[in-house]
């Protein structure tokens, strides 16, 4: 997990790197902290590095940290930031910039804790991923960007974010278990959806972000309704 924090104050950078440290993340690697007193010199290093958590302050000297919040999110959505600053009048504006949480300073120890630990669980979340074997090899893919998977007798396609892919039914026995471990739901014997793709549901049918309505049987109806809200209500 590449993990990157800058403040224009050097005491900051070392305080919150320090107690990255005494966390510990060894469950993820390779693992990369680095600090920044220069916001020009994250921005620099973030197409190359691509870190997946940043700890940035707001009043920065030659710099806005909204400002370089937007920038690092237009570079990489997915890049989650957390906003440390000595003013609060900043914390609403923060998560109109897609901030994930807003600490105050000066720090404290047992908030940062809790915290850096819900940050490392909404990493792991955002990039698990599974193994297909496809047409084309076996892929690596990220479970956030599938939408649904469909199976047949000898054939499955896979529908994502960034593409269709297909294979060989029985190739993904396996793969469609683990699947199951995570957000997703068995609609039929066919179809595995994923919650997080969801874009509005009928009393018979639901309608992915692809666009595509898929037919819910009156059985699974009762079912689907209380795993989809809960699946609401611990995500959001």
């Amino acid at each position: 997990m590449k993990i990157a924090v800058c403040d224009d104050e050097e005491f900051f950078v070392n305080d919150i790197l320090e107690r990255i440290n005494q966390f510990g993340i060894e469950d993820i690697v390779p693992n990369k902290f680095d600090g920044y007193t220069d916001a020009q010199d994250l921005l620099d290093n973030f197409e190359l590095i691509q870190y997946d958590l940043i700890f940035l302050d707001i009043e920065l000297k030659n710099h806005n940290g909204m400002d370089i919040a937007r920038e690092l999110k237009s570079i990489n959505s997915e890049c989650i930031i957390v906003f440390v600053s000595s003013y609060k009048k900043y914390m609403h504006e923060s998560y109109w910039v897609g901030a994930s949480q807003y600490l105050n300073k000066p720090i404290n120890g047992t908030l940062f804790n809790q915290e850096l630990k819900r940050l490392v669980n909404l990493y792991k979340s955002l990039n698990r991923s599974v193994y297909f074997n496809t047409s084309l090899g076996t892929k690596l893919i990220k479970t956030d960007s599938i939408i649904y998977l469909e199976t047949s007798y000898s054939t499955y396609k896979l529908y994502t974010t960034v593409g269709s892919y297909y294979g060989n039914s029985k190739a993904i026995m396996h793969t469609k278990k683990e699947l199951l471990d995570f957000h997703f739901f068995q609609l039929n014997r066919s179809i595995i959806i994923n919650f997080k793709h969801v874009d509005t549901f009928k009393s018979d049918s639901i309608r992915m972000i692809n666009k595509d309505e898929l037919s819910i049987t009156k059985r699974k109806r009762k079912e689907f309704k209380e795993r989809f809200f809960d699946y609401i209500d611990k995500e959001f």
